[in-house]
């Protein structure tokens, strides 16, 4: 793996990472309301790939130039020439476009199970417990003795 294909993977992990720090804490204050918590976690989830998709759409070989990835590497580690940085946009694109695919079947995921915990909530809410069940009428003519 090269230089630039490394740290650009590394760069948009660690931006990945701190997403999902975010979205955990922010699910854990919601912790009160399951299916909440995973909604608001998959609102983020998808706001990122967004985010990341805006990122993909603006992206051109100068401001390729500007990014954290072109220039935290040593200049004989960058990709040379103008072929070298359209590979590299290239490449910077299909990485972005991969984990925003990733985190937006993770929303779908998340939002799923917010629909299923939000119904669960609903049935056990709709079905009386045992104890209000219906009672006939003998039985509540013993229980008055």
């Amino acid at each position: 793996m090269n230089p630039f294909t490394r740290f650009a993977l590394f760069t948009v992990a660690r931006d990945a990472g701190f997403v999902t720090l975010a979205a955990v804490l922010l699910m854990l204050a919601f912790s009160f309301d399951p299916a909440l918590a995973l909604e608001v976690g998959a609102t983020i989830a998808l706001v990122f790939s967004v985010g990341l998709l805006a990122r993909v759409y603006f992206l051109t070989e100068e401001r390729l130039e500007r990014s954290e990835v072109w220039r935290a590497l040593p200049e004989e580690e960058r990709p040379p020439g103008d072929d070298g940085r359209r590979w590299a946009k290239g490449h910077l694109e299909l990485l972005l476009l991969h984990f925003a695919k990733g985190a937006s079947g993770f929303a779908g995921l998340l939002y799923c199970s917010a629909l299923v915990m939000a119904l669960a909530g609903s049935l056990a809410q709709a079905d009386p417990a045992p104890s209000q069940q219906f009672v006939n009428a003998e039985t509540s003519q013993i229980a008055l003795k």
